[in-house]
Parts: structure tokens; C-alpha cells; sequence
């Protein structure tokens, strides 16, 4: 099996921040392609599990390949995770809608 490196992440905010981030999706998705060059986030509604008062960060580990066949990727490290989860945090909604 072929693998390579996570590129593409899935993001879920806070049950408190959805309607806010999700009105701001756009503008958060470059906020954190500036932050980390190199990778690619998706924002969504729903998580996998429930994320409480945090921000769901999910890998996306598989994907197609040319030749169609579904491969795997290699898990990011866990500090990569807690980076981009703390950039979320930090994201100013406000100057955001400002912009």
C-alpha cells in the first residue's frame, strides 16, 4: 500500500461558535491555509464525536489515487493537531466580519 502525508484537514467548531464560524467559513479556511502553507481545511457542521467547548481537527487520511485506488496517509503527528487546533482558538471572528 502506498502512503503519504496528511494535506487536508476537516475542522468542526465549538456547538457555541458554529453559526458564527460557519457564516465566516471562507475567510476561517484562508485564516488557516495562511497560518499552515501547504495544507488544504474543510469546515463543517457536524463531528464524528462530539468536540464540547473545543475544536474538532480531523485528518483526512485516505484518498484516491490516478490510477483509482483508494490509499492511505500517514497520521500527523500529535503537535500538529494541538497547533492548528490553537489557531482556531485564536481566530478573531470579529475583525473577521470587519474584513
Amino acid at each position: 500500500m502506498d502512503y503519504r502525508e496528511v494535506t487536508e484537514f476537516v475542522v468542526v467548531p465549538p456547538v457555541a461558535l458554529c453559526a458564527d464560524i460557519l457564516a465566516a467559513k471562507e475567510r476561517f479556511a484562508d485564516y488557516l491555509k495562511r497560518q499552515f502553507p501547504g495544507y488544504s481545511f474543510r469546515i463543517a457542521r457536524l463531528a464524528p464525536v462530539d468536540t464540547g467547548e473545543w475544536f474538532g481537527v480531523y485528518p483526512v487520511m485516505n484518498f484516491v489515487g490516478a490510477d483509482n485506488q483508494t490509499l492511505m496517509c500517514n497520521e500527523p503527528p500529535s503537535w500538529l493537531l494541538g497547533e492548528i487546533r490553537m489557531a482556531c482558538q485564536s481566530f478573531d471572528l470579529l475583525k473577521s466580519f470587519a474584513a
